[in-house]
């Protein structure tokens, strides 16, 4: 965290800096050395899990809470706590081994790489 710049604190920037405190805090373990690099495996027909020494952030760039080491990603697009899976896949039988096609322009750009 940077320094405030110099001058007077308002209860606004007083309570910024408690939050952040707080957020450093809750975080210290996915910045501690010799952590695991980030693993993804993707379950059958499930979610995607996630492990080891990772940020998951919003399009913002606002990293998006978490308390464990290991979460689960959805990735049926039927979630109600995206961006994490809460079995939804199960209800909706998501099926991963269903093949659907691959739009012409990522089909090309695969083609060139």
């Amino acid at each position: 965290m940077t320094a405030p710049a110099a001058g007077p604190v308002d209860e606004k920037d007083a309570e910024h800096a408690d939050v952040q405190a707080e957020q450093d805090g809750a975080d210290a373990w996915k910045t501690r050395e010799g952590a695991a690099p980030a693993s993804i495996v993707a379950c059958p027909n499930g979610p995607l899990l996630v492990r080891g020494d990772f940020e998951i952030v919003t399009p913002d760039g606002v990293p998006v809470p978490r308390d464990r080491e290991t979460v689960a990603l959805c990735r049926c697009g039927g979630s109600a706590i995206k961006p994490y899976c809460d079995g939804t896949h199960k209800l909706m039988k998501f099926d991963t081994a269903r093949r659907r096609p691959v739009p012409a322009p990522a089909r090309k750009a695969a083609e060139e790489a």
